[in-house]
């Protein structure tokens, strides 16, 4: 039985990314930090996806621990780096869980249909739709790699990786990268020959529509921009 879960609309899931890249480049407070990390986690929850939002979410408060409550009162050079790293890591995390959470249910034709819906020229869409699928390709490359290895015998485990730099080079990102340009160029032409260039108006199968829970979501980022800077 499929899970219970509100969809939002490619567009408001954009707005939480580029909500969540903003805040990245601002001086952010940390109640704003734990306000938007939250409403992240609540949209995990909505979205069907508990298990992936609880884990982000308390990654984020062992960051915070760690940084408030642990690595200030410990005088060591490599700690204070270790804290460093902390808050670097912290700062980082919503951005990644509004990508994930951008990406997750939401097909690749159905953004194109959302960024084509938006007014945004060719220039623009061409190279996102390659770009949408090109990491999904790499992906499943580097799957076929890893089962082709250990069928072999060769680095079975992730920690054999760690521990055989020069092996993983190799036998994973060599092929990889050598496999990357001929992927982009087979995209690239499989996007031109479904028409993604032609000027004439384009169809979806795909509804693209702002619904309530979209408003409701633009307007809470919206106004938590707003209220986060005027509060500082």
């Amino acid at each position: 039985m499929e899970k219970m879960r509100i969809k939002f609309d490619p567009r408001s899931k954009l707005c939480t990314i580029l909500f969540a890249s903003v805040l990245l480049m601002l001086h952010l407070s940390f109640p704003l930090e734990i306000f938007f990390v939250t409403l992240l986690f609540f949209l995990f929850l909505l979205n069907g996806d508990l298990k992936k939002g609880l884990i982000y979410y308390i990654i984020f408060w062992l960051l915070v621990l760690g940084d408030y409550f642990i690595l200030p009162y410990v005088q060591n050079t490599w700690l204070s780096l270790l804290s460093f790293l902390f808050v670097g890591n912290r700062r980082l995390l919503p951005t990644i869980m509004a990508a994930s959470f951008g990406m997750s249910h939401t097909k690749i034709s159905e953004w194109i249909a959302a960024l084509k819906k938006m007014g945004l020229p060719f220039a623009i869409i061409i190279p996102l739709t390659v770009l949408f699928r090109f990491f999904p390709t790499v992906i499943q490359d580097f799957k076929s790699i890893r089962s082709a290895m250990k069928y072999r015998g060769i680095a079975v485990t992730t920690l054999d990786l760690l521990i055989h730099p020069l092996q993983t080079m190799e036998y994973i990102i060599i092929p990889i990268l050598m496999s990357a340009e001929n992927t982009s160029l087979d995209l690239s032409a499989a996007a031109l020959v479904r028409g993604i260039a032609n000027p004439g108006k384009h169809t979806s199968v795909y509804e693209i529509k702002l619904r309530v829970q979209d408003y409701l979501l633009i307007s809470v980022l919206i106004f938590a921009l707003i209220g986060g800077r005027w509060l500082q």
